[in-house]
């Protein structure tokens, strides 16, 4: 290959050129001298460079100087306040806005009353122009003349004498209606009792009729019943006969007294199993009277079991741990509305002391219905109350637990308030429930990354502070 044949930018040279002085192209306007590579820089800041108007529409070019008095005062295209309506509107249609659109624009009024209103309230105006041809108040009684507002009263003032005419000329015509519809009640008032007259007159006839027709067909049905059982009798006769004649031709074939003595047999068998029928329906109801006492006997034992049971997991130190199995169940349950509600088993602050339990909203409760599990704290009616001291006043603590081990338990603490009625002594079973209608997020409960809920199970905690709480 030869070198000679290949050919390289002489960097240096073109340094060189780029450093050399040169004119600005807008002179005489512009005198700037600068060098050959900021050439490009200067045009975009030259105050002499012709550039493009920026408002949409306009295609004029200004001097870079004359660019912001171009935009705001000459530029057909700049956006104008409208001095009525304060909207901006593009200057090229501004009379046409005024003239067509501005609500605001003052227009002289249209029945010429001198006055200048704004075009928006020209309907509401000519409600009140007293230039304005309104009809006479009493077109109603005939009066046909039209008149400017303004000059309603003088017509009235007037036409008083013909106004009155023709009031008593309707006043006239109704009276004469009104006779015309009294005589034309009283008409059809008689057409009416008439009317009714035949009406019951009709049902009179009717239940006559139907009383005969019932006795016709009682009647007649007695009659074919009779025809039956004639023709049934004279078959019965012709039968009777045909056997008394085989009785009496076969009588000295045949000895009866076996075939008597065996029908003797069978009607006293008949006769014994009857006797057992009755005595099976003694025994069915006793059978019966039996197991009802064996249904009240199970109740009774599976109401003992229950309350084992309960005994077996309640607590006396006035600590609670409340396992919820089947949560996402009980919650479909709770959002369908047919189980709203859970509760817990009862516990005690002692073995002689406060009765209490736990109830939870799994879909919430007032504020947090839908979006929150809801916890509360109930004072239940217990076997010594009358020893205790009441209301209620120690210390609660509520606490979903952290099933990772971690302990980042969620925790609620209240103290119980004198003067609610939720810790007063219970009249009836249980007193109104207190405690937090937000007291955790279904979101944060439900999160995978937290650990409250594992396999389908989460535990609550409700802790009663024993403190000054004497034992009896």
């Amino acid at each position: 290959m030869n070198l000679w044949s290949v050919v390289f930018k002489d960097n240096c040279c073109k340094r060189e050129v780029l450093n050399l002085q040169v004119f600005c192209k807008n002179v005489p306007d512009c005198n700037s001298k600068i060098i050959l590579g900021r050439y490009r820089d200067h045009l975009q800041q030259c105050c002499f460079e012709n550039v493009q108007c920026t408002n949409d529409g306009c295609h004029d070019q200004v001097l870079r100087k004359d660019l912001k008095d171009h935009l705001s005062l000459q530029c057909r295209f700049r956006e104008e306040k409208c001095q009525y309506c304060n909207n901006y509107v593009v200057s090229i249609n501004l009379k046409n806005h005024e003239n067509n659109d501005c609500p605001d624009y003052p227009v002289p009024c249209l029945q010429n009353c001198s006055q200048i209103i704004l075009k928006k309230e020209i309907d509401e105006h000519f409600f009140v122009c007293p230039e304005a041809e309104v009809d006479c108040p009493y077109k109603q009684y005939g009066c046909s003349v039209k008149v400017k507002r303004g000059k309603l009263a003088e017509h009235e003032n007037a036409s008083l004498r013909e106004h009155m005419l023709q009031i008593l000329e309707k006043n006239s015509r109704l009276e004469e209606q009104i006779s015309d519809l009294y005589k034309s009640l009283e008409f059809k008032e008689s057409k009416i009792q008439q009317l009714a007259d035949a009406v019951k007159k009709c049902e009179k006839e009717f239940r006559q009729f139907a009383q005969l027709f019932g006795k016709n067909s009682n009647l007649m049905v007695s009659t074919q019943t009779l025809a039956n059982h004639l023709d049934k009798s004279t078959w019965l006769e012709t039968q009777v006969k045909q056997l008394i004649q085989m009785a009496n031709q076969q009588q000295n074939k045949f000895d009866l007294r076996p075939l008597l003595e065996t029908i003797e047999n069978i009607k006293q068998k008949i006769a014994l199993m009857e006797t057992y029928d009755q005595r099976l329906v003694v025994l069915e109801g006793q059978s019966n009277k039996h197991d009802v006492h064996i249904n009240i006997h199970k109740a009774q034992l599976n109401k003992n079991e229950e309350r084992f049971k309960l005994l077996e997991s309640t607590c006396y130190n006035g600590r609670l741990i409340w396992k919820i199995m089947d949560y996402k169940l009980k919650k479909k349950e709770a959002v369908e509305g047919r189980t709203p509600s859970v509760f817990s088993q009862p516990f005690y602050t002692s073995r002689c002391g406060y009765r209490l339990c736990a109830r939870a909203y799994l879909n919430g409760d007032g504020s947090g219905k839908g979006t929150h599990v809801s916890l509360y704290f109930v004072v239940m009616k217990g076997e010594f109350d009358s020893l205790l001291p009441w209301p209620f006043k120690q210390k609660v603590t509520l606490m979903l637990l952290d099933q990772s081990g971690k302990k980042n338990h969620i925790v609620e603490v209240f103290k119980a308030d004198p003067n609610s009625s939720s810790f007063k002594r219970p009249d009836g079973d249980m007193n109104i429930a207190s405690g937090c209608p937000r007291f955790v997020a279904h979101t944060v409960l439900e999160n995978t990354k937290n650990a409250f809920v594992k396999d389908d199970t989460l535990f609550l905690k409700v802790v009663v502070d024993l403190t000054d709480l004497e034992e009896l």
